[in-house]
This record gives C-alpha cells, sequence and structure tokens, in this order.
C-alpha cells in the first residue's frame, strides 16, 4: 500500500510518520507554501490512501483531489518535533487502528 501523509509544513509529524510505519510504502508533504516537500496533484495520485494529521491537511487535499481516494484524518495536533516520542507512540496508535502497515520501526 502506498500512503501519503500530510501535514503542515512536512517536517514533524507527516516526515516521522512515512519513516516510523513500516509495512508500506510512503511519502509525506505540507500544505503550507513553505513546507519541504510540497503537497501536488501528482503526490496524491501517487497513493493508494492519504492520511492528513488535521481537517485543515483534509481541506487543502481535497481542492486538489476529484477523485473517490479514501482519506483519513488522525488529529494529531501541531506540537511534535521530529521523532518526538510521544508523536511515535500516537502515530503507532492511530496506524494500528487504522489497519496500516505491519509495524512500528522507530522508538
Amino acid at each position: 500500500m502506498k500512503v501519503l501523509f500530510v501535514c503542515s509544513l512536512g517536517r514533524m509529524r507527516s516526515k516521522t510518520a512515512a519513516h516510523c510505519i513500516g509495512g508500506i510504502e510512503a511519502k509525506y508533504c505540507g500544505t503550507d507554501p513553505d513546507a519541504d516537500v510540497k503537497l501536488t496533484p501528482e503526490l496524491i495520485e501517487w497513493a493508494d490512501k492519504v492520511i492528513c494529521m488535521e481537517y485543515e491537511h483534509l481541506s487543502a487535499v481535497e481542492k486538489i483531489d476529484g477523485t473517490e481516494m479514501v482519506h483519513a484524518v488522525w488529529n494529531i495536533p501541531d506540537r511534535f518535533d521530529y521523532m518526538e516520542d510521544e508523536l511515535v507512540w500516537t502515530l503507532r496508535r492511530r496506524a494500528e487502528k487504522e489497519g496500516i502497515g505491519t509495524t512500528v520501526f522507530c522508538q
């Protein structure tokens, strides 16, 4: 499964998710104009599933995406650092709940 993780800047939440959740092909991006990797139609088209960290990111995806693709919002607030323990733990719980990936391989 190819999963695109979306947050604001693509530096903390979505990047951590893409690097930590195993058993999937993952990419990450951000919706902000200053994002390290910007959300594009090509990234959305690449993905089997798009997972947004907050509802504002879902709105940005929906402005670009006119398909019936499955989208999810994990409600993870923008208060974490890259690879922060609590963020990794939260991502693990969400991934297990959604049946995404086979393991979380970072700690």
